[in-house]
């Protein structure tokens, strides 16, 4: 756990058949808790509690580059966003006139929701939600699906809900970056033990396709710049050699001229769609 430090090995292993990578063993549902820590980055402060005016306007850039994915092709509607964490992308929605909906497992950040920012966010499980039939013309998943104990019974409920020819938007790690050639298993989007899978792009299309969904576009949103020098870090934190040099790579991983120097190489990087995570838009098949 290169992320928090929680103690224990984890094995990643790859399906020789199909190609799937997924963490064997696991942590039980009920141990996997403990990996989620109290500053576990989702449950931390949200967009509109940063303190500096710069952070929140590069935030919510970044929601807007995730809307602007479902809205090239539903243009409103009533949204469901799975794994909403402290409800960031909910509300921007929402501000944007869509009717918003979320499902967190977490009390806290669900609370947060509610009683703050008055969203329509439910405790739990998705499966445990129980939403009507054809209920949401689109839904989202921005780096939750990796985390699911059972991602093709949720793809199933995720059918049942949406409407016919209705959108799911999901972001997940992308083995076929650059970064994970580069870092290899010190790779950020491994993340173990909280990421019990990982997609290959042939692998993730094919489990869509049997649960109902085709897949219409893929691309590189989010950004690759914070994932890149994390994983250096973790990189530099495996060579006791190189310990000494992690601070620099953190510095660097925050330094906003750094960022704007960077900024060419991980936009070609992400239209080239191999930056580490990539986000996959489908359709409900069977729709108009």
């Amino acid at each position: 756990d290169r992320l928090h430090g929680q103690p224990g090995h984890f094995r990643v292993v790859r399906c020789r058949r199909c190609g799937l990578i997924y963490l064997n063993p696991r942590p039980t549902p009920s141990a996997i808790g403990r990996y989620y820590p109290d500053d576990y980055r989702p449950y931390i402060a949200p967009v509109r509690a940063a303190r500096k005016r710069v952070t929140r306007w590069d935030a919510r850039y970044g929601l807007y580059k995730r809307l602007r994915v479902v809205s090239a092709h539903q243009a409103t509607g009533r949204l469901l966003d799975v794994g909403c964490a402290t409800g960031d992308f909910l509300a921007f929605a929402q501000e944007s006139g869509w009717e918003t909906h979320g499902v967190e497992l977490v009390e806290p950040a669900a609370a947060y929701c509610r009683d703050v920012l008055g969203l329509h966010v439910v405790t739990g499980d998705l499966l445990d939600a129980a939403y009507p039939d054809a209920h949401f013309d689109a839904i989202t998943l921005w780096n939750v699906f990796e985390h699911l104990y059972d991602p093709a019974a949720t793809l199933q409920e995720l059918r049942r809900i949406v409407k016919p020819g209705g959108w799911l938007v999901m972001a997940v790690p992308n083995p076929d970056s650059l970064d994970a050639r580069l870092f290899g298993p010190a790779w950020a989007g491994y993340d173990v033990p909280r990421h019990l899978y990982t997609f290959p792009t042939p692998v993730l299309h094919d489990l869509l396709a049997r649960e109902g969904f085709e897949v219409v576009d893929r691309r590189c949103v989010d950004s690759s710049h914070f994932i890149f020098f994390l994983s250096l870090r973790f990189w530099l934190l495996a060579r006791p050699r190189c310990s000494r040099l992690v601070r620099w790579a953190e510095r660097l991983e925050h330094s906003r001229p750094v960022r704007l120097l960077t900024a060419p190489y991980f936009r070609l990087v992400d239209a080239l769609g191999k930056g580490p995570v990539v986000t996959v838009i489908a359709r409900q098949e069977g729709g108009a």
